[in-house]
């Protein structure tokens, strides 16, 4: 861990050290496709946990048993 800690350091250091419109670049580089992935996840996990959901509570009619639209 400490070796990680040593290291992520250093990259901030050279990052914090770069001019501001190269810090800008360089984040907006590394971050808009790792907020887009994270995005997509959170989307596949909710559109999975809104399914089940909706199987619980699905209505139904009360004498068949089948869901009523």
């Amino acid at each position: 861990m400490t070796a990680f800690l040593e290291f992520w350091d250093t990259v901030e250091l050279w990052l914090a050290t770069l001019p501001f419109p190269l810090q800008v670049f360089i984040m907006l580089a590394v971050g808009v496709p790792l907020f887009y992935l994270v995005a997509v996840g959170v989307e596949r996990v909710a559109d999975v946990l809104v399914d089940r959901f909706r199987g619980l509570v699905a209505s139904g009619d009360a004498e068949t048993g089948k869901e009523v639209l």
